[in-house]
């Protein structure tokens, strides 16, 4: 069985898509395949279920009991042949809080996985976009790190400071993890986009894919309705693509079986704290921090004044608010930090509004609102309803 993470600290970059394409295609190659939701935002689970409003168990359940109590056969869903699905939702972000005194925290779901090495070809699992304990339980179970990375400046250094956080890890634990980009949302038609890529393939040679995912609207499309590329459009660049990319992971097998992979054990591993610690200070392009040192934050939420927005980053050195109601105008909307959590509050009358914060740059969604509207572009806005009564609700 391959585990396979799809990571990046930075959000935006069709990891999600590029989670539930690629289970897809290997799915259609006759390979069983396992997709794991790990991000509380639960989509992949949106991207693959029509109504998942209906789930009774998530991964969050097999992952906070004991196995005996809850297993992943418990919770699993076939959504097409030799493809099933370990469903997310919003209670996932609350793991980290839950198991912070309990030994071995981080080898949640690599003993999770163990029990079904022989169920399945394929494990893919989609990590949320943050350094912290689900992140780490992913690379933990998986052997092998896909990092979708579309062509842009920032990315340059987001690609070099995500592969550095892998390489730390394996120093910090003797867990090696074979770490590959994949360039996304990548343009035909822009000599500056097509610059970055052939920089980025320059600089990591063996560790970027053949493979290249160009730019389709199709994509989110696809995702709207709950159906992968594969069956949504199947004339479409995102087809080819993500077609191309199974293949060539597939490829890797024969290259896999004949590799003998040594493990450094460590005479003392390294507790998790301290790894976290040193992983955070790698982690220069993300101040999203998942630790139960950091307090809590929540989505929008109604008072007397108007909206709190608030949003957990300690690390960061600013964070804006922008949306609809701003003009998305980050000059001007700085959050105040009070705890390591940013808040601001926003006079708004009843209505659907759509935001995202922009942590130290980089423009992101809020990662505890399960609501978001897709882009023409492939990237996510968050979506909140302020009632008449000026309480917040989330869209049904």
């Amino acid at each position: 069985m391959r585990a396979i993470a799809i990571v990046n600290q930075k959000g935006g970059c069709g990891k999600t898509t590029t989670a539930i394409n690629l289970s897809a295609f290997l799915a259609r190659e006759r390979r069983r395949v396992l997709l794991i939701d790990l991000d509380p935002q639960g989509h992949s689970t949106l991207g693959l279920l029509k109504d998942p409003s209906r789930l009774e168990k998530t991964i969050y359940e097999v992952l906070i009991h004991d196995q005996e109590v809850t297993t992943l056969s418990d919770i699993v869903i076939q959504v097409r042949e030799n493809l099933n699905l370990a469903p997310a939702d919003v209670l996932l972000s609350a793991l980290p809080e839950k198991l912070r005194d309990l030994p071995g925290r981080e080898d949640r779901l690599a003993l999770v996985l163990d029990r079904v090495r022989d169920e399945y070809d394929y494990v893919i699992v989609d990590c949320p976009p943050s350094i912290g304990l689900l992140t780490f339980n992913a690379l933990k179970a998986c052997s092998e790190a896909i990092i979708p990375v579309e062509p842009s400046f920032f990315s340059l250094q987001g690609i070099a400071r995500q592969m550095e956080t892998i390489d730390l890890l394996a120093r910090k634990t003797g867990h090696e993890i074979q770490a590959r980009a994949l360039i996304t949302l990548y343009s035909t038609r822009s000599e500056f986009l097509k610059g970055v890529a052939d920089e980025i393939r320059q600089n990591l040679e063996e560790r970027s894919f053949e493979t290249v995912v160009r730019f389709s609207v199709k994509l989110p499309e696809a995702a709207g309705h709950a159906v992968p590329i594969s069956e949504f459009s199947p004339h479409s660049a995102g087809f080819a693509d993500y077609r191309k990319l199974a293949r060539e992971v597939i490829a890797q097998e024969i290259a896999n079986d004949a590799t003998v992979v040594e493990v450094v054990e460590e005479a003392e591993p390294t507790p998790i704290a301290e790894v976290v610690e040193a992983v955070e200070a790698a982690a220069v392009a993300s101040s999203i921090v998942d630790s139960p040192q950091v307090p809590r934050a929540s989505p929008p939420t109604g008072v007397e004044e108007g909206v709190v927005f608030s949003f957990a980053a300690s690390n960061a050195k600013c964070v804006q608010l922008v949306g609809d109601f701003n003009g998305w105008t980050a000059e001007g909307s700085e959050m105040e930090m009070s705890n390591g959590v940013w808040k601001k509050v926003v006079p708004l009358p009843p209505g659907l509004y759509l935001y995202r914060y922009v942590v130290d740059g980089v423009w992101m969604p809020d990662p505890l609102n399960v609501n978001v509207q897709l882009t023409p572009w492939g990237s996510q806005n968050s979506v909140f309803v302020l009632g008449g009564n000026n309480a917040v609700d989330g869209l049904k």
